[in-house]
């Protein structure tokens, strides 16, 4: 017995909703970092290295 074969649209439409999966995560994810390095002191972003003005730029968003 063979597995059955998917259309294009299908498989299309698959791959969209891969991608909007994946994007929806990296967002989630991005917006947990943003908002955990909001909540730290200046002392603590220094001792990681970083200033605040830094955060955005290294989240690659313009705010958090």
């Amino acid at each position: 017995m063979t597995a059955p074969t998917h259309s294009p649209f299908h498989q299309r439409l698959m791959h969209a909703l891969r991608g909007w999966r994946r994007r929806a995560a990296e967002r989630r994810r991005s917006r947990a970092d943003s908002q955990h390095l909001a909540g730290m002191s200046d002392h603590e972003l220094r001792d990681l290295g970083i200033g605040r003005s830094e955060v955005a730029g290294l989240l690659g968003r313009h705010r958090y």
